[in-house]
């Protein structure tokens, strides 16, 4: 219950209490589900090795207590773990596994968590198409079940996804739809991501007041509830917004902040785009000389083999996630023929 409103803290306190009392009575079943939740805190907060070690010893458990349900959540929790690692071969793998074994059990709300889970790994590699496909079948099933909290992170979803393919009015019809849900329930994460959402939209439009608004009320949440990934996307928004209002300073004082909390959470592919955004900023204020620009963009490559190194031999995510000019360096390629 602390951790759906966002009070990291007594969620972890209650949880170790009752891991340690599983562990006591050696109840296998309940200290995989603390090891789970303990999990989701850790991703939650940006602590995404932590996260890991906790869902593998869930993992661990229940497959020797032959927990099909809990084996099948552990390899979801796990996969979207990898995402945010940036290990794009594995997220896949583990959310497959999760869906098989939902699909053989007739878990229809874990085969809907599977279905969202695989449309967001697919947009992170800019298969737009698949990734409504299975976002829609995720909602298909939350309405069927009757799962409001997860109707309304599928429209939500579904809103990102609209966004990027620039059909705003379909993004912000389907973030309200979350944000009256997440409200009528006191989902504060969940309000905070519409919030936060709803803000690209608008800039996206080019009301940039609104945005700055919307963006502003989502880290003011982010803060209060703890939510460190969630801080660091807000200080990106917020720098790209005062870019597009020619407030180069105060961009660079966002996204130097998006930076320092991408380093202390460990996440990668944060880095990767807050080094570029610092490049684009510099750029824009007119000097291509600038030592800021090269060292931004030296770091930006150095984090892009680091996921490479992570990705292994599978070279569709190489290609698809690593050298994707739209998805990285598009930024960087407008500023320089802004420059030209």
């Amino acid at each position: 219950m602390y951790l759906s409103v966002g009070e990291y803290g007594k969620a972890k306190e209650y949880v170790n209490k009752a891991l340690s009392i599983s562990k006591e009575i050696d109840d296998r079943n309940g200290a995989a589900v603390c090891y789970g939740i303990l999990g989701s805190l850790y991703k939650s907060l940006g602590e995404f090795r932590k996260a890991e070690e906790c869902q593998k010893k869930a993992l661990v458990i229940t497959k020797e207590i032959a927990n099909r349900e809990r084996e099948a959540a552990s390899y979801g929790s796990l996969g979207t773990v990898y995402s945010n690692l940036g290990e794009y071969g594995k997220a896949e793998e583990y959310q497959r596994k999760a869906l098989m074994i939902g699909k053989e059990i007739g878990d229809r709300k874990g085969e809907a968590a599977c279905y969202g889970n695989l449309g967001a790994a697919f947009q992170s590699l800019g298969e737009y198409s698949m990734a409504e496909e299975y976002k829609k079948k995720a909602l298909v099933i939350r309405k069927e079940i009757k799962d409001r909290k997860g109707k309304a992170d599928c429209y939500g979803n579904l809103g990102t996804l609209y966004l990027f393919l620039g059909e705003y009015g379909k993004a912000e019809d389907s973030q309200k739809k979350a944000l009256v849900i997440i409200k009528e329930i006191g989902d504060r994460i969940g309000e905070a991501t519409c919030y936060g959402n709803l803000g690209t939209v608008y800039k996206s439009r080019g009301e940039f007041c609104k945005a700055e608004e919307y963006q502003t009320k989502t880290l003011v949440i982010r803060k209060e509830i703890g939510d460190r990934e969630g801080e660091a996307a807000c200080y990106t928004n917020l720098g790209t917004l005062c870019l597009s209002l020619g407030k180069y300073a105060k961009a660079k004082t966002y996204h130097e902040k998006a930076l320092s909390v991408s380093r202390e959470i460990g996440d990668i592919s944060k880095q990767l785009t807050c080094h570029l955004h610092l490049a684009f900023d510099a750029l824009s204020e007119g000097n291509m000389a600038q030592q800021d620009v090269f060292s931004n963009l030296f770091s930006s490559i150095q984090r892009c083999e680091e996921m490479r190194s992570l990705l292994g031999d599978n070279d569709r995510f190489t290609e698809d996630i690593i050298f994707s000019p739209t998805r990285y360096f598009l930024p960087f390629t407008r500023c320089l023929a802004l420059q030209k």
